[in-house]
């Protein structure tokens, strides 16, 4: 991560663990069976309905 930010090199992850999204990515997009959900900030991905709903459930 160090290397990457020293670099400014942008990287993909594909991951369900999302601490580890949360922790590691300045923009994050969310997909839901193949289509873009949401994109944006890790706080803004945290409070989307949307990806609250598809996610949690809620």
């Amino acid at each position: 991560v160090k290397w990457n930010k020293e670099q400014n090199i942008s990287f993909l992850i594909i991951e369900h663990n999302m601490d580890v999204i949360m922790s590691l990515c300045h923009h994050i997009w969310v997909l839901a069976e193949g289509t873009n959900l949401a994109d944006g900030t890790p706080q803004a991905i945290q409070n989307n309905e949307q990806v609250l709903e598809a996610y949690l459930g809620d």
